[in-house]
């Protein structure tokens, strides 16, 4: 079935046509699609952003029209940073990092500023998880010359302040935080296009905000702000329709929620947020929540909860599910 699926999509009488206008339309509103699809998990996503950006770079050859160029490169961007993005989630750090690299020459061939700052962000993201938080910074300051006002601005800010984090500097992480305040107020005037026709994954919305900050405050060891902010982040996941729900961001959030607990000495709560994750089946599971939780366990194998049967119990469970997760490939 995959390869008459295949071979039909490919099939040559399809691309002796010209590039109708209907098709871009088609693409443009199936990648908006995709990046909604928070349910679904990282490989078909992937497969999913290939296969739509092979069939815009195939229209791309096929017109010199400059303003269709410019829709198509959107798209092909568009879907590279999801495949960057999913990438990432499979493991793949390298090519991720190549993959958010191509995206952004895409948002610039295309003068696409709002994609442009996101691919920006998307390469600071990764940055921080390689605790490369210089390098997140040096994208940062390129990522706000392009950025519009406005929401993508305040997606960069949240980023860095991930990075000021990890840098052990709680002065620079809150004044980029309050900073950020701002660029809310301006996005409340000035919607993104980029955010408001496309959305999903390339949307920054009061949700991913807080879970972002959590982030930071975990990563300064300040167990009451992580919680408040990663609180805040699951009322607004949870006010979402169930099909809407993104599945990994909450999940994640959840064991933010576990570790700021932990930091605030209460072994309990921080068992009851992880129950779903632990639960997830395995095709759901990816880096970002393996890198999470292994945090968990390493806050578990220090005082006060190293001599704690209760939170050895809890260690071993999360052991088992990380040794169950690298065991398989991630697909």
């Amino acid at each position: 079935m995959s390869d008459a699926a295949d071979a039909i999509a490919k099939d040559s009488l399809l691309s002796s046509v010209g590039v109708p206008h209907e098709s871009i339309e088609a693409l443009q509103q199936d990648m908006a699609l995709l990046a909604r699809s928070g349910g679904m998990a990282a490989f078909d996503t992937f497969s999913s952003a290939r296969r739509l950006r092979d069939e815009a770079r195939a229209l791309a050859e096929r017109t010199r029209r400059p303003g269709e160029l410019a829709d198509l490169f959107v798209v092909i961007g568009q879907g590279a940073s999801l495949m960057a993005s999913t990438a990432f989630d499979l493991g793949h750090w390298r090519e991720s990092a190549a993959l958010a690299r191509a995206a952004t020459q895409y948002a610039d061939l295309a003068g696409h500023a709002s994609l442009k700052a996101w691919t920006y962000g998307l390469q600071m993201t990764l940055a921080n998880w390689r605790s490369e938080p210089d390098a997140a910074l040096s994208y940062f300051e390129r990522a706000m010359r392009a950025a519009p006002d406005g929401e993508p601005k305040l997606r960069l800010r949240y980023i860095a302040a991930r990075s000021h984090a990890l840098l052990d500097d709680s002065d620079s992480a809150a004044a980029v935080l309050n900073a950020a305040q701002r660029d809310r107020e301006a996005a409340d005037g000035r919607p993104d296009d980029l955010a408001t026709s496309t959305g999903g994954e390339f949307a920054f919305g009061d949700a991913r905000a807080a879970a972002c900050a959590a982030a930071a405050w975990l990563d300064l060891r300040n167990g009451d702000q992580a919680a408040r902010y990663a609180r805040e982040a699951l009322s607004v996941y949870e006010a979402l329709p169930a099909a809407r729900r993104p599945y990994s961001q909450i999940s994640g959030t959840n064991i933010d929620v576990a570790a700021a607990y932990l930091h605030m000495r209460d072994k309990d709560g921080a068992a009851e947020a992880l129950r779903t994750v632990l639960e997830l089946p395995p095709h759901k599971r990816n880096v970002s929540l393996t890198g999470r939780l292994a945090r968990i366990e390493r806050l578990l194998n220090e005082a006060p909860w190293s001599g704690d049967a209760e939170a050895r119990q809890l260690g071993k469970r999360i052991e088992v599910w990380l040794s169950e997760t690298s065991a398989r490939p991630l697909t």
